[in-house]
């Protein structure tokens, strides 16, 4: 199972202390669904997606402008998010998809699998000052079997109230318990907590992980936990974090980008985010083999990924777009009035030192590390390693977090 898939389950469209004028974009996506309901579309264009606030800035940034300018139909059908519920609805080159929303880790397992539509470069727009989609896409976000929309991260977030004197400001900060002591919250799974252990330890991005599949690399990334051991609470469910850091059961958290934009639009004065050193992941835009419609599939993808229509979507929801050139397009946030830039992955100076997740590389690597985490960290009885019952509030279990990417 993906590990991030619950990233999405946040009210990303609203942000606290503003829920009540969330009603402006409900009120504006009805009409909009209303009005391409009522269309008269000379085809139809099958995507599976996710729900949730991540699904409506989607059908506010991409699915109505186009159906608007094409007269095309776009039918969505909410999955959630695994591999093995796509593999089920596409099949095995008969299906109703057109265009499929997956994560990078999926993408490359549909694709060595045979099960994706080859997506050239050519097929896409160029930037505005006309540099080539090859030359305007981040690094990764050309796939030969996909296009990324988004970028996502798993970044550190703090408490400025917990520290009497300087804030942390840069990842190796993590493990300087005596200059800023306190509580960290870091994923219960060697996935990502290692990767945190040798940035925080001067690892450059670049080298994580040639240097994790060394045994002295492992070695280093452990000794570096030593440090803060006895200074971590560890999360399994999404929410926990951001939840933690607002109770101050912590003072640093490691957690996803799109939460803390919840939490820091809230109370912007007591929380910061440490952009370097983060990890990010992408989502990415696919066309299934076999797709009955794929000159449609890949307008669709053209017209989703050019620079505007990212920056339409950065608008909504706190994803960094994937394209240089869209970033200076981002404008303010329509119901808060919150300039988005600085709250984007993806943004020149939130991603100078950020790490690519590398899922294959865990497929492969992954068991060993994972086993030799868990005798690291000791065996865990319920409710151990987190707040005490009596501190935290109980939080709702998630049986499938993958289907939280489509809660509201």
């Amino acid at each position: 199972m993906s590990h991030q898939r619950n990233r999405h389950s946040y009210g990303a469209l609203a942000t606290a202390g503003v829920n009540a004028r969330t009603g402006i974009l409900a009120a504006a996506l009805a009409a909009c669904l209303g009005a391409s309901a009522g269309a008269l579309a000379e085809d139809t264009l099958n995507i599976a997606t996710w729900g949730g606030a991540y699904g409506q800035s989607q059908e506010i940034a991409f699915f109505e402008p186009y159906a608007k300018e094409t007269g095309t139909r776009i039918a969505t059908e909410i999955y959630d998010g695994t591999l093995a519920k796509i593999k089920e609805m596409i099949g095995d080159g008969e299906t109703e998809l057109d265009v499929i929303d997956v994560s990078a880790g999926t993408l490359n397992a549909l694709c060595n699998d045979g099960l994706l539509e080859p997506i050239a470069p050519s097929s896409l727009g160029t930037a505005p000052s006309g540099e080539s989609a090859e030359q305007d896409f981040y690094a990764g976000g050309l796939a030969p079997c996909g296009v990324a929309s988004v970028a996502w991260s798993t970044a550190l977030a703090f408490d400025r109230q917990a520290f009497s004197k300087a804030s942390p400001s840069q990842i190796a900060d993590l493990l300087e318990a005596k200059r800023f002591p306190g509580k960290r919250a870091l994923p219960n799974s060697a996935r990502q907590t290692l990767e945190f252990a040798l940035l925080a330890d001067g690892v450059d991005p670049a080298n994580v992980y040639t240097e994790l599949a060394t045994q002295a690399g492992a070695d280093r990334a452990f000794q570096a936990l030593d440090k803060i051991k006895g200074e971590i609470y560890w999360w399994d469910k999404a929410e926990e974090p951001m939840t933690w850091l607002l109770e101050k059961k912590v003072a640093m958290a490691a957690g996803y980008s799109g939460r803390m934009f919840r939490a820091m639009v809230g109370d912007r004065r007591r929380f910061g985010v440490i952009w370097d050193g983060q990890v990010y992941d992408l989502d990415l835009w696919a066309i299934p083999k076999g797709a009955k419609n794929k000159d449609g599939s890949l307008r669709f993808i053209a017209f989703a990924t050019d620079p505007a229509r990212l920056a339409a979507q950065a608008q909504l929801i706190a994803y960094g777009p994937m394209r240089k050139s869209a970033l200076p397009l981002v404008g303010k946030h329509p119901v808060i009035d919150l300039e988005m830039t600085a709250y984007l992955p993806t943004a020149p100076d939130n991603f100078k030192k950020a790490l690519k997740f590398d899922e294959a590389w865990w497929t492969t690597n992954g068991a060993g590390l994972q086993s030799r985490f868990e005798t690291w960290r000791g065996p865990l009885a319920p409710g151990q390693g987190k707040p005490s019952i009596a501190e935290a509030k109980p939080q709702e279990a998630e049986a499938n977090p993958e289907a939280a990417k489509a809660a509201p």
